[in-house]
């Protein structure tokens, strides 16, 4: 076990209700966050809402994924003949998401997203955006780590949700029959608003809302700031200490240096005893000669009989 997924967070303004976020142009419900029935049938009346309103929604979570492994990671059924309205499962074995939805005809219609690459035991974002669910033909876009993965046009429509939200069953990766092989961080659905706002939600900077994505920081920043404060002092002092080792490692090359020019210096001079002053013998044939320190540095022996003289 072992998942982690980025999740939606709130815009400036949401205010919690039965874990569903209200903002001026998006509403985002936390689904794990539900805790209840009667949560459960407010997030289904608000999703069902959206789908039958909005042009867009979106599937934004974060997890860990094991190799090779996978599961549903969000889906709403029909607590009656367990029919798939709309369900998102990964397969990590494959490296693909698969949406399943049901179409007009009430058959199941599934998009292959591929190049996901989410089973490696790392952490990872994902972003499903169904777009143009009020045309005739709907897209399926799929956003990993912040990039475009995979993405399929001309879709059939989704049929609306029953008008009893009481029929219908909420799963998702941490409570379902084939639920995630992996951890959960977040997973929320994100009713109406763009790409950028659900990619400032997961910390992913798009290109074209950047005021949006600004207002969405400094409610993540207020809500994480003591955390954040404490984690920033530590690496201030952190960093205090690294300059300190630094400076210390400065001075010991110089040091070290200082060493290895004395050494090399000694190392050219040589090392010699003093040469005697006596070799070769500059007295007089026959005549001792002594190291001296007076000038000229040695000192001669006595005369031989029979001659005068300093001994030279």
């Amino acid at each position: 076990m072992g998942w982690s997924f980025p999740v939606l967070l709130s815009v400036i303004g949401f205010q919690l209700t039965a874990g569903v976020l209200d903002g001026p142009d998006v509403q985002v419900i936390d689904m794990l966050g539900l805790q209840d029935s009667k949560q459960t049938v407010t997030a289904v009346e608000k999703l069902a809402g959206g789908l039958s309103a909005l042009s867009d929604v979106y599937v934004v979570s974060t997890f860990r994924l094991p190799a090779k492994l996978g599961g549903v990671l969000f889906g709403l059924y029909s607590k009656q003949d367990n029919r798939k309205y709309l369900e998102v499962a990964v397969m990590g074995k494959i490296n693909k998401v698969l949406v399943r939805y049901v179409k007009a005809d009430g058959k199941v219609h599934t998009v292959n997203l591929q190049n996901s690459n989410l089973a490696d035991g790392r952490t990872h974002s994902i972003i499903v955006r169904l777009g143009g669910l009020q045309r005739n033909n709907m897209q399926v876009e799929l956003y990993v780590d912040c990039r475009l993965a995979d993405s399929s046009q001309g879709l059939p429509p989704l049929v609306p949700l029953p008008r009893e939200a009481e029929m219908v069953e909420i799963r998702h990766g941490q409570k379902s029959y084939a639920r995630l092989q992996g951890a959960v961080e977040s997973l929320r659905l994100a009713l109406g608003g763009s790409v950028a706002k659900a990619g400032a939600l997961t910390d992913c900077p798009f290109q074209g809302d950047a005021s949006t994505y600004s207002s969405v920081n400094a409610e993540v920043h207020s809500i994480l700031g003591e955390h954040t404060k404490a984690l920033i002092g530590q690496l201030i002092i952190f960093n205090q200490i690294l300059g300190e080792l630094r400076q210390d490692i400065r001075e010991q090359v110089k040091e070290m240096s200082l060493i290895r020019n004395t050494i090399l210096e000694c190392q050219v001079c040589g090392f010699h005893e003093p040469r005697s002053r006596c070799s070769p013998n500059p007295c007089y044939k026959g005549v001792s000669c002594m190291d001296s320190l007076q000038y000229p540095g040695y000192t001669c022996g006595p005369c031989p009989p029979g001659t005068t003289g300093n001994g030279t």
